[in-house]
C-alpha cells in the first residue's frame, strides 16, 4: 500500500508559524523621519541681501510627450509585499491562503482552522525556509473575497490556496485569473473550476463513476436510486445515469423525497415495486445507491426489506459519505459498499495530525495539506506555468494519488470499502498508478 513519504518526519513548531503568520497579516512599511535640527549655540551668521525680484518667465509648453520618457514612475507592487525581518536575507516565496475564519457558523470556522493547521504542518513538512504564508479572511462573503484577493496578490502571493464556497472562489477567480495568479480550491462545485482554478475537493461523480464500475464487475447491471431532493442528490443521481448507460447497464428507476422526510415511506414503496418487477430469475441482484447518511440513511435502508425485498438481492451502493461508523451498526447495511480514499493512506495524515496539534483533523483538513504540499512544490520550482499542475502521473498526497484534468478538477484513486458489522473492508485497493489521460 503506497504510503505518504516524510509525514511522520517532519518537525513542528506552531507557535513559530503562527508568529511568522502574524507577522506576514500586520507587516507595514515605515517610512524614517529626518531628525530634528538642534541648536548648538553657533554664531548666527549675517543674513544675505534679499535679491531684487525678477520676472516670471513664460513656460514653454511641449507640442508633444516623448514616448521614451515616461510622465510618471511605473507602478512597482513589490514595495508593498509582506517581508518579515527575520527573513530579509531570504528569497521569499509567498502563498496566500482564503478561508472563512470568521464565518457565522461554527462547524466552518473549525473546518478553516483545520486546514490552516495543516497547511502549516505541510510547511514544516517539505522544511523550506523561504515560503511565507498569508493568511487571510473572507468570512464566506463574496465581496470580501474579492478585496482580500485583491490584497494578498498586492502583498506577493504568487498562488492561492483557497477559498473554500463556489461564491467565494468566484470572486477570488475574477481577480486572480487577471493578475494571472493559479488558485487551488475547496470547493467541489467544478462549475468554478478552470482557467487557472484547481479543485482539490473530491467530486462526487469520480466516486459514482468507481462504484458503478466496481457494482458492474460484479455481475449486478441494473440500478436503482433514493435520495433526499438536494442538489448534492440531483447531481449522484445524474452520475448514476451517465455512468451506468455506457456499461450496458439499466437504471429502473428514481425516487427523491423531501430533505425532511426521515422515513419516505411512499417513496421507498414506489421503488420496491419497481424493484421486484427487475428481480426476475436471469437477475440476482439490484444495486440500491443512496447518497445519504445519518438518520436519513437509517431510516431509508430498512424499508426495502420491510416491504418483502430479500436483502440478498440488494446491494446497496453509496458514497464517501458512508464513511461514518454511526451507521456500520445497522443489519440493514451489512453488506453496502461506497468508493473512498483507502483508509491506510488517510491515516498517515490523521496520526502525524494528532500528533501535532494534540486534536483530531477536521474533514478538509487533509485536502489543505495536499494543496499547500502541492504549492510549494510548484513554487520552489521557480517559474509557475499550468503544465506545473497538469502532471499526468499524479501526486501522492494524504489523500492518496490525485491529478488534476485541464479543466481544474481532480481525478482520484480510489478505494472501495465494504461495511461489515465490525467496521469497514477493504473490497478494491485504490490504484497506485494512472493509466494515460484521455483527451
Amino acid at each position: 500500500m503506497t504510503s505518504i513519504s516524510g509525514l511522520g518526519q517532519f518537525r513542528l513548531v506552531p507557535g513559530l508559524l503562527l508568529a511568522a503568520i502574524a507577522m506576514a497579516g500586520c507587516a507595514t512599511t515605515q517610512t524614517n523621519k529626518p531628525p530634528v535640527h538642534i541648536s548648538r549655540g553657533d554664531a548666527r551668521p549675517d543674513p544675505k541681501p534679499t535679491p531684487t525680484p525678477q520676472p516670471t518667465p513664460t513656460p514653454i509648453v511641449d507640442e508633444g510627450d516623448d514616448p521614451d520618457t515616461p510622465l510618471i514612475d511605473e507602478y512597482d507592487k513589490t514595495k508593498y509585499y509582506v517581508k518579515p525581518a527575520y527573513m530579509a536575507d531570504r528569497d521569499i516565496k509567498r502563498v496566500g491562503v482564503l478561508l472563512p475564519f470568521s464565518h457565522s457558523s461554527r462547524a466552518v470556522r473549525e473546518q478553516a482552522s483545520g486546514i490552516l493547521a495543516a497547511i502549516e504542518m505541510a510547511l514544516f513538512d517539505t522544511g523550506n525556509t523561504s515560503i511565507l504564508l498569508i493568511p487571510k479572511d473572507t468570512g464566506g462573503d463574496p465581496r470580501k473575497t474579492i478585496e482580500v484577493t485583491e490584497k494578498v496578490i498586492d502583498e506577493g502571493a504568487s498562488i492561492i490556496i483557497g477559498p473554500l464556497f463556489s461564491e467565494n472562489v468566484r470572486s477570488t477567480n475574477a481577480v486572480a485569473h487577471r493578475e494571472k495568479v493559479p488558485v487551488i480550491a475547496f470547493s467541489n462545485d467544478n462549475s468554478v473550476a478552470g482557467e487557472g482554478t484547481y479543485l482539490m475537493s473530491f467530486q462526487p461523480e469520480e466516486e459514482v463513476a468507481k462504484i458503478v464500475e466496481w457494482t458492474i464487475a460484479q455481475g449486478i447491471n441494473r440500478f436503482a436510486f433514493i435520495g433526499p431532493d438536494t442538489e448534492y442528490s440531483r447531481r449522484i443521481e445524474t452520475a448514476l445515469r451517465l455512468e451506468v448507460t455506457p456499461r450496458a447497464g439499466i437504471v429502473v428507476g428514481s425516487e427523491f423525497f423531501s430533505p425532511t422526510n426521515t422515513a419516505p415511506i411512499d417513496e421507498v414503496s414506489r421503488l420496491t415495486d419497481l424493484i421486484k418487477y427487475q428481480l426476475q430469475p436471469n437477475v440476482t441482484k439490484v444495486a440500491v445507491m443512496i447518497p445519504d447518511r445519518g438518520v436519513r440513511l437509517l431510516g431509508v435502508a430498512p424499508l426495502l426489506p420491510y416491504y418483502g425485498i430479500d436483502s440478498y438481492r440488494l446491494q446497496y451502493i453509496g458514497t464517501s459519505r458512508w464513511d461514518d461508523p454511526t451507521i456500520w451498526k445497522e443489519p440493514s447495511m451489512n453488506g453496502g459498499a461506497f468508493a473512498s480514499i483507502s483508509p491506510d493512506d488517510l491515516k498517515v495524515f490523521n496520526d502525524s495530525f494528532r500528533k501535532a496539534y494534540g486534536r483530531n483533523p477536521t474533514t478538509l483538513a487533509s485536502l489543505g495539506y495536499d494543496a499547500a504540499s502541492l504549492a510549494m512544490k510548484i513554487i520552489e520550482d521557480g517559474k509557475i506555468e499550468e503544465i506545473e499542475f497538469l502532471s499526468t502521473d499524479g501526486n501522492l498526497g494524504a489523500n492518496g494519488l490525485y491529478r488534476f484534468r485541464k479543466d481544474g478538477t481532480a481525478e482520484r484513486g480510489l478505494a472501495i470499502l465494504g461495511i461489515t458489522p465490525n467496521g469497514l473492508e477493504l473490497k478494491q485497493n485504490a490504484p497506485e498508478t494512472f493509466d494515460p489521460p484521455i483527451n
